[in-house]
């Protein structure tokens, strides 16, 4: 199943190297593909490559990419768990915003893309990407929420590049990665609980497994909440039960 999967995407990759069906093919250095897990269940779409990413052919390789790692690193995700992808496949000149047209000359390579990986949550970054998946406008109102069309979950957030020109609204994007990948911790597996000490509190009880997403379950880096104290912390789980008492 997933050599098929891959095979689709690898499709889709080449028609969107090769492809001609806008003006952006004249000024580009390389198209850009979506690139992650084949698997993932969530797929995080931009608006546009930008210089880095124009130069080596790859989704979020530069400083908002950067960005996105930290953020998601905060949520306690691996960047290999999930999908990243863009609106529009080229970088438009001096990074302007992409006009309709290169959007529409795009848009059926992303629906492909969400098509073939079919993940939970599509996680929409940034007012491009909102106003061509959901017709939608306003980041700064919506930012946050969950959007439900046509059977497809969707969540609005800012576009990473966003905090670095607006310092302030790192915090924010952090808290809506953290409320994304909640819900998919508490959408997928029943809770499993795990006697360990706490940290915090120092007791010896029963710890409740808050998140085990399958997304970060690669690196197997689980969330536990003490049933004490409920303190909270990204912990790789002990190989037995009997380590975690001392």
């Amino acid at each position: 199943m997933e050599n098929k999967l891959n095979s689709k995407l690898d499709v889709i990759a080449e028609q969107v190297r090769a492809c001609k069906k806008c003006d952006l093919c004249q000024t580009r250095t390389n198209a850009v593909p979506g690139k992650g897990n084949q698997n993932a269940e969530i797929i995080l779409v931009g608006e546009a490559p930008g210089r880095n990413e124009d130069k080596k052919g790859e989704p979020f390789v530069g400083s908002a990419g950067k960005r996105l790692n930290e953020i998601l690193s905060d949520a306690g995700i691996d960047r290999d768990d999930v999908y990243i992808t863009n609106i529009v496949k080229c970088r438009p000149p001096d990074n302007r915003v992409p006009t309709k047209n290169e959007e529409k000359s795009c848009l059926n390579y992303i629906n492909e893309e969400i098509s073939i990986i079919n993940p939970k949550v599509v996680c929409i970054m940034g007012n491009t990407a909102f106003n061509t998946l959901l017709g939608g406008k306003e980041i700064t109102k919506n930012h946050g929420n969950f959007i439900e069309k046509d059977g497809r979950m969707y969540f609005v957030t800012y576009h990473p590049a966003a905090t670095i020109y607006n310092q302030k609204l790192i915090d924010e994007l952090k808290t809506d990665f953290k409320k994304l990948f909640k819900f998919l911790g508490e959408s997928s597996d029943k809770k499993q609980y795990e006697e360990r000490r706490c940290d915090f509190c120092m007791a010896k009880t029963k710890h409740e497994v808050v998140v085990i997403p399958k997304i970060v379950t690669k690196k197997r880096r689980w969330l536990y909440k003490c049933a004490q104290c409920n303190h909270e912390r990204w912990l790789i789980p002990y190989r037995t039960v009997a380590e975690g008492l001392y």
